[in-house]
């Protein structure tokens, strides 16, 4: 009877520590970028006056930053990106010239860890900056115009995130379950092969 008294003590010890471990694993998973404007691989009429990603959750401002460089290599960013709620919007000059732009982004999730990507777009016309008027999915001039095209980017949009893989949650709680099962498995073991005298 010892043996299976062993077994459901280590259990308990072994479910309590999941159960504290859990939501905190949970909780330090990284933000997930869910859409940009404009969608990543899309082809918009002009240059919009802004890039919009947006987050699961709201980021940390500081550390943030995202380049948007021209056909030509050209950094054709204007002034510093800026947090609002989970939207990260970073302005683009005035005129910027038609073709391919290349988005290179880097921001510090909710959970301080830094996570970074890129994608790219490609615009017709050349940008009016934050008086131009822009068609289909691009993004707006301002932060209110920002969030209905953010909305509309296709899933495949983003591409990968650093450290947004497998969530946290799953690996702990896999890890905890093994544990389990390892702890039960070695105290029945011993249970069986140690002396009888001990019942």
């Amino acid at each position: 009877m010892r043996v299976f008294a062993r077994a459901a003590t280590a259990g308990a010890l072994l479910a309590l520590a999941a159960a504290v471990l859990l939501p905190g694993a949970a909780a330090q998973a990284h933000d997930v970028l869910e859409s940009t404007s404009p969608a990543n691989g899309s082809t918009v009429a002009s240059v919009p006056g802004a890039v919009v990603l947006t987050f699961d959750h709201t980021p940390i401002a500081i550390g943030t930053k995202i380049t948007v460089t021209d056909a030509s290599g050209a950094d054709e960013s204007a002034g510093d990106a800026t947090v609002v709620d989970n939207q990260v919007t970073q302005a683009l000059k005035q005129g910027a010239p038609a073709g391919k732009y290349t988005v290179v982004w880097r921001v510090v999730s909710s959970d301080s860890h830094p996570i970074e990507g890129t994608f790219t777009f490609t615009a017709r016309a050349a940008g009016g900056g934050s008086g131009g008027t822009t068609a289909g999915p691009t993004g707006a001039a301002s932060a209110p115009n920002a969030s209905a095209p953010a909305a509309s980017a296709t899933p495949s949009g983003p591409t990968e995130v650093v450290g947004a893989g497998v969530p946290a949650w799953l690996i702990v709680g896999g890890t905890v379950l093994l544990l389990v099962i390892a702890a039960l498995a070695y105290f029945v073991r011993r249970g069986l092969s140690g002396p009888s005298s001990e019942d």
